[in-house]
C-alpha cells in the first residue's frame, strides 16, 4: 500500500472513531419518521399536526444512477415508501406533492398513480400537487389523483401521450459493410432491430402497445380529475400547455406559488397552524449521515475494495433498447 493509501486509511479510521463517539452520545432524533435514509426538513414550525411535502424531481425512473459522492434527483423505491409512510402516519393531516419532472417510465408513472389512488381510498387525507417549472407527461400522470392541482402560469405541463424511440441504422450499416447476424425463434422476436428496416406488421404490433398505454393515460386523467372522456381525448395529442392554458382547459385547478399550495393543503385539512415538513431521500453522500453510522462500509469499499459486480441485484437498464415512456421529449 502506497503512502496516499495509508493517508486515506488513517483519515477514514479517524472519521470512524469520531462517528462511533457521536453514535454513543446519540446525535439526533427524528421528529416524525424513523427511517435513517430519509431526511426531514422543517419549513414551518407549528402544532403537532403535519403537512408533509414530498418531492418528485427529475426523470421518473426506477434505475439507480447515483454513486458515492454524486446525487440522483429521483429515487423510485424510496419515494413509494415515503408516500405510504405519510399516508399511514397519524400526525400527517395533508400532503403536498411537489412535481418538477418531464415524466419518465410508463411503469413507474403508473405505479405511482395506482399507489396514490389506493392510499387515498384507505386514508382520507387531502393531496395538493404543486407543479413547478415542468410537470409534463408522466409528471402530470402522477398528479391526476390530487384533490387540488396548482401550477405557475409558466409551468410546462400536458404532453399527454406515450413515446418510444429507436434509430434505423440499416442504410448506414450497408454503407459500412456491417451485416446483421441475429438468430431468433420467431419473425417478431427482434422487433425494432436498428440494423434492418421495420416491417409493417412490426409497426402495427408496436403501435398497438403504444395506443393501449396512451389509453391508460387518458383513463387515469378521467378517473383522477373527474373530467369528461371526450374532452381529455382532445387534449391528449401530445401537445404541451403553459400553466395558464392548463387552467383554461381544466387540467389544473389554480395558479400560484409553492407557498400557496401549502396554505391550500392546510385549509382543506382544517389545520391552519400545522407544522410543514419536507420528507426527502438523503443525498448520496453527506458528512452528517456518514458520521451517524451510515455509508461507512460503502465508503470504505469504494476506497479500498475492487468489486467486479454489484453486491445487490440491479434494476434492468433501459439504455440499450427502446422503452415506452410517459416523457416530454422529441
Amino acid at each position: 500500500m502506497n503512502k496516499k493509501r495509508w493517508t486515506a486509511l488513517g483519515l477514514c479510521i479517524a472519521i470512524l472513531i469520531v462517528s462511533f463517539v457521536i453514535d454513543a452520545t446519540g446525535r439526533t432524533e427524528k421528529m416524525f419518521f424513523a427511517e435513517e435514509e430519509w431526511e426531514e426538513v422543517m419549513l414551518e414550525s407549528g402544532s403537532e399536526s403535519v403537512v408533509a411535502v414530498l418531492e418528485v424531481s427529475g426523470v421518473i425512473t426506477a434505475r439507480d444512477t447515483s454513486g458515492v459522492f454524486d446525487e440522483q434527483e429521483y429515487h423510485h423505491d424510496s419515494f413509494l415508501k415515503r408516500l405510504e409512510s405519510v399516508y399511514e402516519n397519524e400526525d400527517v393531516k395533508a400532503i403536498v406533492l411537489y412535481v418538477n419532472s418531464p415524466g419518465g417510465g410508463v411503469s413507474e408513472s403508473d405505479e405511482i398513480f395506482q399507489r396514490i389512488m389506493s392510499l387515498k381510498n384507505e386514508n382520507e387525507k387531502p393531496l395538493v400537487v404543486f407543479m413547478d417549472q415542468v410537470a409534463a407527461s408522466g409528471g402530470y400522470y402522477i398528479a391526476a389523483p390530487a384533490d387540488h392541482i396548482m401550477a405557475t402560469r409558466n409551468t410546462i405541463t400536458g404532453s399527454i401521450g406515450v413515446i418510444m424511440q429507436s434509430i434505423n441504422l440499416h442504410q448506414l450499416a450497408e454503407n459500412w459493410g456491417v451485416e446483421d447476424a441475429t438468430i431468433k425463434s420467431g419473425e417478431l422476436k427482434d422487433l425494432m432491430n436498428p440494423l434492418r428496416n421495420m416491417e409493417e406488421e412490426e409497426r402495427e404490433v408496436m403501435q398497438s402497445i403504444i395506443d393501449e398505454m396512451h389509453q391508460f393515460f387518458v383513463e387515469a386523467i378521467v378517473e383522477g380529475r373527474g373530467m369528461d372522456l371526450e374532452k381529455v381525448e382532445k387534449l391528449a395529442d401530445g401537445r404541451i400547455f403553459s400553466g395558464s392554458q392548463a387552467l383554461q382547459n381544466g387540467l389544473v385547478d389554480s395558479l400560484g406559488r409553492f407557498e400557496d399550495a401549502v396554505e391550500k393543503a392546510k385549509m382543506i385539512s382544517g389545520n391552519e397552524d400545522a407544522t410543514v415538513l419536507i420528507l426527502r431521500q438523503r443525498s448520496a453522500f453527506s458528512w452528517q449521515h456518514f458520521l451517524n453510522g451510515n455509508q461507512r462500509l460503502t465508503m470504505l469499499e469504494h476506497l479500498f475494495l475492487n468489486h467486479s459486480s454489484p453486491r445487490y441485484p440491479m434494476p434492468i437498464s433501459t439504455e440499450h433498447y427502446p422503452t415506452p415512456m410517459y416523457l416530454w421529449t422529441y
